[in-house]
Formats: C-alpha cells, structure tokens, sequence
C-alpha cells in the first residue's frame, strides 16, 4: 500500500469513527470473553479463597469500585505478583496482565518439552500462578526466542508494529483506567525482551486512544481506548561512579531514561510516585484462621511456586513484614494530577456513579439509577453492614443485580450512540457479572459437569454422555434450568424442572447426550508456526488473538430465576481434573521431525506412530520424492500402533529433504500426530504437529567405540537424536552411579542441567563418574546452572555470572584445530557453527583451573570473548568435558555441524578396557 493510500485508509477509519455519534457501533463477538462481560466458566480448579464464605467476601470488595488495571510483560514469570494481588485481591479492581510471550526460549526444569511445547506448558503453569494473583490473562503473539541482550534484537525479530498491534488489541479489549509495567524500556531491564514490553507499554497507552492507529480493529468492533495513566516500576538498580550496569551484556553504560510518553530522556533514576506495600497482610488469604495472615507478595510467591518449569519444585516465600515497591508515573490524563499519590488510582472517579458520569448528556433516569446502584454497592461492600445483614445478602445482591439489569436495558435501548455508549455498557456488564457470581456464592448453588469415561473424545463419533448436577447447600427452592453447550456454533442441549418437581432433590442430575456433529470442532491451540525460526505464531483463529488458549469443548450451564432475577453458573465438561477435549479420529506421528543420513549409511530408519490402532491393521504411508525407496515392518505384528520404515534414498542425494506420511482410516486420511502437554494436575494441551520428517545429509563419521550410557537432567532429545544414526545410549539413574555399572560404557553424558534435577547426584555419585575417568572413562557434562559447583568437577572452575552467547549466528573460533575432540572422528572447522538455531549456548564457564584446555572462542556483538562453552582435559586414563553450548537444542532439528561435534565429544581416545 502508498503511503497515499495509506493515509487515505487511516482518514476514512477517522471519519467513520466520528461518526459513530450517529450510526451504531460494530461489534465484536469476543469468542474467549476477554472482554470479561460473560460469566466465566469455573473449571474445578479454584482456590479455597475463591470460594464459600472467603470467596463472597472477596467478591464483595469488587461490587463498589470500577477500577481496573493492566501490566504488560514480557514472558511468563516477569509478573509483579504481590502489586498485582494487592490491587486484585486487596483492593477490589479488575485486573489483567498481557504477557507479550509464552517462555518458549526459556529453560525447563520439569520435562523434556522445549520451544512452542514448552510455551504450551508454560501457559498453563502460568495461569495456575493468575489463580492466586486474581488476575485475567492475556497473550501476545511473539515467541520468546531464546536470550536476547538488547530491545533492537527482540524488535528486529518481531517487528515494533507486531508487538504494538499486541498491546494496543488488548488494552482496547480490556480498557483499563490504569496501564503498568515491570520494566521501563531501558538497559535496567536487562533482558531485550523485557526492554521491549516496558517500551512498549508506554507507546500504547498512547496509541490504544488514537483512532489512527491500527483501524481495522475499530472495523472489527474494538474501539480506542484511553487509559488515565501509565506506570513502570521503578529500576532496583543504582547510579555508580561506572554509570548504570547492564546485566545483559555485562557491561557499564552511560545513565539514561526515557519516558517513551512525553520523549524526555533524563540522566537521573524516575522517582517513586507510588510505592505499594506488598508486604501487608491480608485475612483473607490465610488458609487457616488461627494462623497469622498472609501477605500479599506472600500469596503471589506461592502462585509462582505453579511456574515449577522455570523454578524447579520450590520457590522462597518472603517473611512477614514491610515489602516495597515502587513505580514511577510516565503519562497521565488527569486534569488535575494529585501532588502526593498513594494508588494507581488516586484522581481517578472509580466510584459506580462515576459510569454514568462520563456518558456526555446521559439522562438523569440513568444517573439517578446508578447514584442507586452506588449507594447499593456501597452497602454489600461494607465490611461490618455486610456482616450485620449477612442473612439478607442474596435478597440484597438480588436488588442491586434487578437495578443493574434495568440500568443496562434502559441504556441499550436509549437514543444515545457513540463510543462513551459502549464503554458504559461495557462496565455495567461487568459488574453484572460480579454480582452474578456474588449470588451464586451467596446461595451456596453449586455445578458440577463431568463426561462419562474419557477426557478425550474422538470428533464425530459416537454421543457424550455428560451429568451436571446441582448442589444446593441452603436448599435453594427456584426454578433452574440445566443446559451444556458444544463448541459448534454453541449448539445447546436443554432441560428445564422447577422446585417441586419430582426428579429434583437437594442434588439434582441431568443427563445431556452431545451428539456427533457437536464434536466436530478440534480442540487445539489457536496458534501456530511453521518452524521454529518464525519470531511470531500464525492464528487459526484471528479472533481469538491474546487469548490465553482456545476455549473449552464443553461448557455446561445452570441457569436459575431467584427474587424475579436470573443469574448463572458455567462449568467445563471434565472428566477427573482435566477438560473434556475433543481429537481428530487418529493421531499420526513419527519418532523425530528432523534427522541426519551420515554419509556412511545408505539407509535410515523412521519410526511412524498410529493411535488408536485399528483392526485389521493398517499401515500408514510415506509420500517419497523421485529416486527414494522405502519398506516398512510393523514393530508389532497385532497392531498398527507402530511401524518402522526403512528410507534408502538415492546415492546422489546431497540436499534435506521433507518426506510426509499419512494414513487412510475408515473415517478419513490423517497426516498430524498430536501428544499431551503437562505435568501432574496441569490441565493438558494437545500439542499437534504435522507427519512430516526432514532428512539431512550430512558427511558424518561414527566412533567405532558404541558403548554409550546416558544420565537424564531436566529433559531433553539427545538420547533420541543419537539412536536415530545408531548409538542408541542406554539410560542411567543416580543410583546406576557406581565404578561397577559404570565399568561397562565407553562413554557416558549427562543431560541439561543435571545437578538442578538430581540433587543426589554431588558426593558419592559424581566421585564414581570422576573414578570412572580416571579409570579411562569419556565424561561429558552438558550445560550445566548454578547447582553445578567445583566439587563436581576433577579440578577448580566456576559458572559465569552472565556467560552466555545467545546470537546463534556469531563466529565460533577454534583455539586448537588440532585437539583430538576437534579433529576425531569428524574434522571440525568453524562452519560447522552455521544454521544453529536459537542460541549458541548457555552457562559458559567464568573461570577453570589450567589442567582444562579451552577449544573454543565466541561472543555476542562487541562483548567480551567466551572461552568457557567447551572445556576439556585428560584425568588419568581417560578424559573429562563440560560443553556449554546448546547441542541439546540442535540435535533434534538435525544441524550437521552439531552431530559431527557431538560425535566427537563422546569419542573416547581410545577403547576403555
């Protein structure tokens, strides 16, 4: 498009918003309620504060306030929990966070599950953590592609428009009165990415008012937004003598701030505008009444525990006490800003009346119903009123949602139009929604809706059968109607039965019998990409953008009449702890996505995986290019769950190539596996990747010596990488750790970060490996984080603090060509480094003893040099290695130059007698 046309676009979405004061407004569907003015279906998962007694008296701090509040971020874990509980929990306000990745490129300590199967689970493990932080969840687009040092990295890799788009959708979801963020966009931030999101934050709270700015959003119903102010906390870093530290690249630079609002850049820290006290206590966030309460960057410390990928299986929780944190004001829309501020919200009208106050011209029915409605909400939120009239709260929440009802009906159907229309409407569907839940925790109604039998369905076969059932703890005596919809096109099934019918007891139960055609939408994620090079996901579903995953399959409903108003309760259909999903009708999959073919091997095997297996078997197919052969066995001669596939390409082949495979079922011809992603009682998600194998040649020579054996960390593919040319390893534990059992193995490798995952690895074992070397044993020890200490190593050396190199293009220097691992059995050179992917590596060493020798150099643009990514040295008989760089991540995409140094790392001098 001309920056002519351009203009022309942005002048015609200008006029029309304009003239939105005289012709409707689009709207838009909000398929995943990000706009929270649905009630929100309860999955089973909620904590004991969210429910009973705790639960209404939660409930009823939001009923008279209208303040609401976003933090932009930039991956999983970044969050201030203990503000963002604060404000959520303490104070009443809606509040979101946009977390602008997955934590795709991050570590795992959990599983083997690295790039977007790690972003799935992470997700999850995230919204486990929103649970007790009371927050709403919002994604972005980008993919966390590994470290990056500076904010021009990350936005070369996403592009500023990309992440703008993001933030500025989200906020015009959501319309805060107030945005924040944890970084400032500076190198205080550390991390690139981080600088990004808190630039980023800044720029939107600009941009999500302009009409201007992205206009096909006001097309698709999200309308402009202004938030009121704008925050970043404030940076923990001090102003030395060197200037400010920049724990990214490790270096001092000049101090400078900017405030990506106004333009100003300073020399000086921001001020402490607003300081939130973290660390005051909370009753109601105390599981046990006798215990002392806990604090609310306590309760946020134990939902940050759930991020267990990131932090292992423990978390620190900080005593009781004053806990601080300040942030600095960077834009503000006030009229009048208050000199001295002790909230994000302090200036703001977040009273009830405050919504009828900013429609300009709004009739004073509408203002006199909602001067009503505050005087209402000012009453159930009353601390001591509520306890008094306790025994009146659902007739009380009844009245105020009867009012909020009248006001929203009278406010549809009035003349007015216009943008100030839709925001109004936009609140007191919220705060319809809190009053719904405030009654159904009031009455103690309670919804149960659990598939029978499986928590998998197969889409288009056979009927679900789903109970939902309805406790009624105060023995509720209305009229309830039972219902569940499926995803298509929210087809519902119904059932309807007052009080005094006979099928209906203290504990009603229904049965709704889904039929075939309601399971014929796929449950999987709603973005994707098509390799692991792409920065950002594609969208299945573009409406779906900055959900946090795809609805549910299933969604049951109990709707009830109670004082001549309706309120509801949604469940997920589940079966146990996990939501009812619905799956193709068979899952292909192969063992690898990517493989090497050495230049000594003129075939290669392929493992294809077929579930659930049919009768008779049947057999999936390769879709082969000219030239290529294959056969294929079954590796069960009962089944078709397994079948192994023989690939002879042609002697001229010298290029990757992408075979595919598919099966033609009964039902249809599938061609994508999909595999569970969770741990424990996370809910799972189907990850789905297509049938497809990429075959790589690659001149590669394998050890004569094959006895390997293998000692899992954290997870990873490299036993799986290694079995497909051949050297298959045998799989160790700890206790496997001996000078007997270690005896038989030419070389043996410990995985990523084996020291976090096995603590009972440092003493007995890690002198049995030493022995075992010294004996004329091949010790390889991959990258390794801070558990890993010199007493696991046969002489001194020590991690860096920031030793990494995380551009996976940077030069890689070879400091001796003619060491044995540089040379035996593959000759190394420096383009053995070209086409890494993610990063070169991780942990470097900051230090070593001169019994290693370093064999090789690399570093980030104008960073000092890493030496400490591949050290080695003779002990005794054999041979010791630590190797930081991050042949874990190239292995399974099948990089040539990291098989061939692989190969070699676990090549001993000689054969082990």
């Amino acid at each position: 498009m001309t920056l002519r046309a351009l203009a022309a676009t942005v002048t015609l979405f200008a006029s029309a918003l304009a003239a939105t004061a005289q012709q409707p407004l689009p709207q838009f569907t909000d398929p995943a309620n990000l706009r929270g003015e649905r009630v929100k279906p309860r999955d089973g998962r909620e904590l004991p504060i969210d429910q009973g007694a705790r639960g209404l008296e939660q409930m009823l701090r939001k009923l008279n306030t209208r303040a609401s509040l976003m933090l932009i971020v930039a991956h999983p874990d970044d969050e201030d929990g203990g503000m963002l509980t604060y404000y959520s929990r303490g104070l009443g306000a809606r509040v979101a966070m946009l977390t602008l990745t997955r934590g795709e490129g991050g570590q795992n300590a959990m599983t083997g599950d690295f790039e977007d199967a790690l972003g799935l689970l992470r997700t999850q493990e995230l919204l486990s953590a929103d649970r007790y932080m009371g927050v709403d969840q919002f994604f972005g687009t980008e993919v966390d592609f590994g470290f990056s040092k500076t904010k021009e990295e990350a936005f070369k890799k996403w592009t500023h428009e990309r992440v703008l788009y993001d933030a500025v959708r989200a906020i015009r979801l959501y319309r805060p009165l107030v945005i924040a963020a944890v970084f400032i966009g500076g190198v205080t931030d550390g991390h690139g990415q981080h600088q990004v999101s808190g630039q980023i934050a800044q720029e939107a709270f600009k941009a999500a008012a302009d009409p201007t700015v992205f206009p096909d959003m006001i097309a698709e119903g999200i309308l402009p937004w202004q938030a009121l102010k704008v925050y970043a906390r404030v940076p923990m870093q001090s102003i030395s003598d060197k200037g400010l530290f920049d724990y990214a690249t490790g270096k001092y630079t000049a101090p400078r701030f900017e405030n990506y609002v106004t333009g100003e850049v300073t020399t000086t820290t921001p001020t402490a505008d607003v300081i939130v006290h973290e660390g005051t206590p909370d009753k109601l966030l105390s599981d046990d009444p006798a215990a002392p309460p806990r604090t609310y960057v306590q309760f946020a410390r134990i939902g940050l525990g759930m991020q267990k990928s990131q932090i292992g299986g423990g978390i620190r929780v900080p005593p009781a006490g004053a806990f601080d944190v300040s942030y600095h004001r960077y834009g503000s829309k006030l009229a009048k800003q208050p000199q001295h501020e002790t909230s994000f919200f302090d200036g703001i009208d977040t009273s009830i009346g405050g919504i009828g106050r900013s429609i300009p011209g709004a009739p004073k029915f509408e203002l006199e119903q909602l001067e009503s409605l505050e005087a209402e909400m000012k009453q159930l939120s009353d601390r001591n009123a509520s306890e008094k009239q306790r025994p009146r709260l659902p007739e009380l929440l009844a009245g105020a949602l009867k009012r909020t009802d009248l006001i929203l009906s009278t406010l549809e159907s009035s003349q007015l139009t216009g943008q100030e229309k839709a925001d109004a409407l936009h609140e007191l569907r919220i705060k319809r929604v809190q009053l719904n839940d405030a009654l159904a925790l009031a009455l103690g109604a309670q919804v149960d809706a659990e598939a029978d039998g499986a928590d998998v369905l197969q889409n288009g076969l056979g009927l679900v059968h789903v109970q939902v059932s309805e406790s009624a703890d105060l023995r509720l005596k209305f009229p309830v109607r039972l219902s569940a919809f499926g995803t298509k096109a929210f087809t519902e099934l119904r059932r309807e039965f007052g009080p005094d019918d006979p099928q209906r007891s203290i504990e009603a139960k229904v049965d709704l019998h889904f039929r075939p055609d309601m399971t014929s939408v796929i449950t999987k994620p709603y973005f994707f990409r098509d390799n692991i090079e792409e920065a950002s996901y594609q969208m299945h579903d573009a409406a779906l953008r900055n959900a946090p995953s795809t609805p549910p399959a299933f969604v049951a409903k109990a709707h009830y009449t109670y004082n001549g108003v309706d309120f509801e309760i949604d469940r997920i259909v589940h079966n146990g702890l996990q939501p009812v999903s619905i799956v193709p009708h068979g899952s292909l999959s192969l063992s690898t996505h990517a493989q090497v073919l050495s230049n000594s091997a003129t075939s290669t095997t392929i493992r294809a995986f077929l579930t659930p297996a049919t009768t008779p078997a049947i057999a999936p197919t390769l879709a082969l290019p000219t030239g290529w052969r294959s056969t294929a066995a079954s590796a069960n001669a009962a089944t078709a769950d397994e079948t192994r596939f023989t690939i002879t390409p042609p002697p001229t082949a010298r290029r990757a190539t992408l075979i595919k495979a598919s099966a033609a079922l009964p039902d249809g011809t599938i061609s994508v596996g999909y595999r569970p992603i969770g741990y424990g009682d996370l809910p799972r998600t189907n990850y789905y990747t297509p049938a497809t194998v990429r075959i790589v040649p690659v001149d590669l020579n394998l050890p004569s010596n094959k006895k390997i054996a293998y000692l899992p960390g954290t997870g990873d593919a490299v036993p799986e990488a290694l079995a497909s040319i051949n050297l298959k390893p045998e799989i160790l534990t700890v206790a496997d750790l001996t000078p007997a059992k270690l005896a038989q193995y030419d070389t043996v490798i410990l995985g990523v970060r084996t020291y976090a995952a096995h603590p009972d690895l440092h003493g007995a074992p890690t002198q049995a490996l030493l022995g075992y070397a010294r004996n004329g044993g091949n010790v390889l020890v991959q990258y390794q984080t801070t558990e890993f200490t010199a007493e696991d190593a046969p002489y001194p050396l020590s991690l860096g603090s920031n030793e990494r190199v995380v551009d996976e293009t940077d030069p890689v220097q070879l400091l001796d060509a003619s060491a044995p691992f540089l040379t035996t059995p593959n000759k190394i050179t420096p383009t053995d480094f070209n086409n890494w992917v993610e990063e070169r590596g991780h942990g470097f060493l900051g230090s070593w003893d001169s019994h290693y020798t370093a064999l090789t150099e690399t570093h980030d643009p104008e960073e000092d040099p890493q030496r400490g990514g591949l050290i080695t040295t003779n002990l005794g008989k054999g041979r010791w290695t630590y190797c930081a760089f991050a042949l874990y991540r190239q292995l399974p995409e099948a990089v040539p130059g990291a098989f061939r140094l692989f190969v070699n790392l676990i090549t001993p001098a000689t054969a082990k007698n």
